[in-house]
């Protein structure tokens, strides 16, 4: 199964957005299931259901991203600023794909017709199913890029 797959499957079981994405990846983490759905289960619905911070399934992807580029050496201006750049890129190929990166926002604007047919093909009348197998994607091929993941 593909970590699309495997975040799409966490999604049928009615995980949000932020825990499906930290939890497709647990194969590079190494995190277990049940440590990154309880981690990542704040993090739905803009924070906590309210739509109106960081979508889930980017802050997911960030989580990620932290865990595979580190910054935890105190005084390592180093590491914060390349784990700040590699997130301020995954942040801008989100917006390049999307237009912004705000739940409630997301939400708010009328999805391409593409979107529409990806969700539907996903079984879902929602475009987050969307949000969630295209951050993982790009999350991915941005990992991929910077020879973190296979």
């Amino acid at each position: 199964m593909t970590r699309r797959e495997r975040a799409d499957a966490y999604r049928k079981r009615d995980f949000n957005c932020a825990q499906c994405v930290l939890a497709a990846f647990g194969d590079l983490t190494g995190v277990p299931e049940e440590t990154a759905l309880s981690i990542a289960g704040g993090l739905g619905g803009g924070v906590g259901g309210t739509q109106e911070e960081l979508c889930g399934a980017l802050s997911g992807a960030l989580l990620v991203l932290g865990m595979l580029v580190p910054h935890t050496g105190e005084n390592d201006l180093a590491a914060k600023r390349r784990v700040y750049d590699k997130a301020a890129e995954l942040r801008r190929r989100f917006v390049s794909r999307f237009g912004c990166t705000r739940c409630g926002a997301l939400l708010a604007t009328e999805p391409s017709v593409a979107d529409r047919e990806m969700a539907q093909a996903l079984g879902s009348r929602r475009i987050c199913a969307v949000f969630i197998v295209e951050a993982v994607r790009i999350l991915e091929e941005f990992l991929s890029e910077e020879g973190l993941c296979p």
